[in-house]
């Protein structure tokens, strides 16, 4: 089966998309940068991205989201040099990420240690958090509380498109994940495993159970070029399918362009 980054579940809103650019806007989420973005299906010449990123900065402002400015490139295409200045000159982080595929028998086949893995509900989100917010603390207490109120309001549909499940062992909570499931693959993401608890082949048990989930579809999931938790795909059996590259820039002050 052939699968592409447009495979991968965003939970932004789609504020507008034509044949140049989708642009996702979510002010309930501001400090959520994946939420807030433009992804580029041509890529812009330098003329194009400067007036972009004047147009974005200007569209943010008006939803209340003021802390970031990101954008995504077309799939397997590397800016070019000119891009590429503009985006270091302008205080850019230029990020890589790759998009991986397994098939579910693969992934049955990894063991670790006993697990109980269930869907997070209200009533456990508390455990989800215990996991999650050591690992994002990182992002500020006011993303984790953002996040918190997200998977609040997530949980609270009769439906979602992401279910986020929890892994106990001896009735601790040791691992998340989000699984995203569709009629033609399974994706894995927001992955994690508690510090103490790795090692000792925690994740592989958690992926064994989405294999299980995901029966005849394959599992997706993309993961940062300079990541090393890439190499643990790599090594359990995922392949590489596509790349896709990014630039951010973290506003500190008000930046006109």
């Amino acid at each position: 089966m052939e699968v592409q980054m447009s495979d991968i579940y965003s939970e932004g809103d789609i504020y507008s998309k034509d044949d140049d650019v989708t642009i996702y806007m979510t002010p309930t989420t501001p400090l959520t940068y994946d939420n807030n973005k433009w992804v580029y299906h041509q890529m812009p010449d330098v003329t194009q991205f400067k007036a972009d990123m004047k147009r974005q900065q200007s569209l943010h402002a008006d939803h209340g989201v003021l802390t970031h400015l990101k954008f995504e490139f077309p799939e397997n295409v590397k800016p070019n040099i000119d891009i590429m200045q503009l985006l270091r000159a302008e205080g850019f982080q230029v990020g890589n990420l790759e998009l991986y595929m397994i098939e579910a028998a693969d992934l049955r086949q990894l063991t670790g240690p006993s697990l109980e893995i269930e869907p997070v509900t209200i009533k456990n989100m508390a455990d989800y958090m215990h996991v999650y917010e050591p690992l994002s603390i990182q992002f500020g207490a006011d993303y984790i509380k953002e996040s918190a109120q997200a998977l609040l309001t997530n949980l609270k549909k009769d439906t979602r498109a992401l279910q986020p499940y929890i892994a106990y062992e001896n009735a601790q909570p040791v691992g998340i994940m989000n699984v995203i499931e569709t009629e033609r693959t399974v994706e894995l993401d927001g992955f994690a495993v508690t510090e103490a608890a790795r090692g000792r082949g925690v994740g592989s048990r958690m992926q064994a159970f989405m294999g299980e989930i995901a029966r005849e579809r394959p599992v997706i999931l993309v993961a940062d070029a300079e990541d090393t938790a890439r190499e643990m795909y790599m090594k359990q059996g995922y392949t590489f399918v596509s790349f896709q590259y990014s630039a951010l820039k973290e506003l500190t002050v008000s930046v006109s362009y």
